[in-house]
C-alpha cells in the first residue's frame, strides 16, 4: 500500500522524468536485501525473532508516518522520499527472513508445513489486498491518507508480534560463527542450485505484472476491469495453492512435485501466447498461480526442516536475496522487450523459460533431499 502511494506520488509530480523516478525507486527498494544480505543474516541469527519483528515494524511505522506527515503538508522532497523508501525496504529485508525463521519458533515440528502454508497465504493475501486497496484508497483518502494508513498497518503488525507467543527457543549463534552468504550452505550444498534456480524462475515470472496490462489493452482490447479480473485470478490462485499445499503429495518427493508444479506454471504463462481469449487466460492464470503456491509451500517447508535453527536467519536472508536479485534486470529487460515484441510473444518467452527451469529442477531429484535431511539428523 505504501509503495503504491509513493509510485502514484512520483507519477503525479509533473516531472518529465517521472517514469525514470519510479523505476529508480523500485530498484532502490530491491537493493537492501541484496547488498546487506550478510549483515542482515547475522543480525537475525544473533537476535531474538520477536525483538526484530516488533522493533522492525515500529521503525517502519515511524518512517512511513513521517512520510505521510510531510505529504500532508506538501513538504516532501524527492530526495527524502527516496531515502525513506530505502530505509523502509531495509527494514522489510529484516522482517521477511525473520518471519520465515519464526515458523519453527511458534509451531511444533509436525505443524511446520501448516505454519508455512499460513504464512505464505497471509503474505499473498496482504500483497494482493495491499495493491488493490492502495489503488482504491488513493482516490478516497488521498496519497497522504493512504501512507498514514500503511503506517498504522505497521504499528498493528508490531503489536501482533509483541503479543505472539514464541514457545520454542533457537540456539544462539556463537561469535565465532562467521559463515554468511553461500558459505552458510556448506553443510547443505544441494540447496545452492535450488536458490539460484528460484532466482531465475522469478526472472521469467515477475514481469507478468508488466505484461498483463499490455496484453489486456493491446491483445485483448479489453478494459481495466478485465485487467482487474486477470490480476484477481492470479492472486486468488496463488492463495488457493498455499492453502491446499499441505493436502497435495502424490507420493512424490518435494523436489519432483515442485518441478511438476513449476512446469504447470510455465505452461500457464505461455498459454495466452498461443490462444488469445479472456476466459482461457483467467483459467490459465488461476491454475498456474495455484501450482506456484503449492510449489512455494513445499520448498519452504523443506528448507525449514533441513536448515539448522541457528542458521535460519542467514539462510532466509540469503534466500530473499537470491530470489530477488533478478527483479531489476527482469523488469528492465521485459519492459524493453514489449517495445519490440507483441505481448503474446513475450508470454511465450516467459512460459518457455519457466518450463526449461522446471526440467532443471526435475534433474536435481536424485535422492539428494533425503541426504540433505540426513545432515541435520531430522529425518
Amino acid at each position: 500500500m505504501y509503495q503504491m502511494a509513493m509510485i502514484w506520488w512520483l507519477l503525479g509530480g509533473g516531472s518529465e522524468n517521472s517514469g525514470r523516478l519510479v523505476g529508480t525507486f523500485m530498484v532502490m527498494t530491491a537493493l537492501p536485501s541484496l547488498l546487506l544480505v550478510k549483515w542482515i543474516g547475522h543480525t537475525i541469527d544473533r537476535s531474538k525473532s520477536k525483538k526484530v519483528l516488533v522493533l522492525g515494524d515500529l521503525a517502519a511505522a515511524v518512517t512511513v508516518g513521517v512520510v505521510a506527515w510531510t505529504l500532508a503538508h506538501a513538504t516532501l522532497p524527492v530526495s527524502f522520499a527516496f531515502l525513506a523508501g530505502l530505509v523502509a525496504a531495509t527494514l522489510q529485508a529484516f522482517i521477511d527472513p525473520t518471519l520465515n525463521k519464526s515458523v519453527g519458533e511458534v509451531t511444533r515440528p509436525e505443524d511446520t508445513e501448516s505454519g508455512v502454508s499460513l504464512l505464505a497465504s497471509t503474505q499473498s493475501l496482504a500483497n494482493f489486498a495491499g495493491a488493490v486497496a492502495g489503488a482504491i484508497l488513493i482516490d478516497r483518502l488521498g496519497i497522504p491518507g493512504t501512507a498514514a494508513l500503511a503506517a498504522g498497518g505497521y504499528l498493528f503488525s508490531s503489536l501482533c508480534s509483541y503479543l505472539a507467543r514464541f514457545r520454542y527457543s533457537v540456539p544462539a549463534v556463537t561469535l565465532g560463527e562467521n559463515q554468511s552468504g553461500f558459505a552458510v550452505l556448506n553443510d547443505y550444498p544441494f540447496l545452492k542450485p535450488l536458490l539460484i534456480g528460484f532466482g531465475f524462475i522469478n526472472f521469467f515470472s515477475t514481469p507478468t505484472l508488466v505484461v498483463l496490462p499490455l496484453y489486456t489493452k493491446l491483445t485483448l482490447h479489453a478494459s481495466a476491469s478485465t485487467l482487474g479480473s486477470l490480476e484477481a485470478c492470479l492472486w486468488v490462485g496463488l492463495l488457493t495453492g498455499t492453502l491446499v499445499a499441505k493436502y497435495i503429495d502424490f507420493g512424490l518427493s518435494r523436489i519432483r512435485l515442485g518441478a511438476i508444479c513449476l512446469f504447470v506454471f510455465g505452461a500457464a504463462l505461455g498459454t495466452p501466447g498461443v490462444v488469445s481469449q479472456v476466459v482461457l487466460y483467467q483459467i490459465a492464470l488461476f491454475i498456474g498461480a495455484m501450482a506456484l503456491g503449492i510449489n512455494n509451500v513445499k520448498f519452504i517447508t523443506l528448507f525449514q526442516e533441513v536448515v539448522a535453527p541457528e542458521k535460519k536467519g542467514r539462510f532466509f536472508a540469503l534466500m530473499q536475496a537470491a530470489i530477488s536479485f533478478t527483479f531489476p534486470i527482469s523488469y528492465f529487460l521485459f519492459g524493453w522487450l514489449t517495445d519490440f515484441l507483441s505481448p503474446p510473444k513475450v508470454c511465450l518467452i516467459q512460459g518457455a523459460g519457466v518450463m526449461v527451469l522446471a526440467i532443471f529442477f526435475a534433474t536435481l531429484d536424485r535422492g539428494e533431499e533425503g541426504k540433505v535431511v540426513g545432515v541435520t539428523g531430522w529425518n
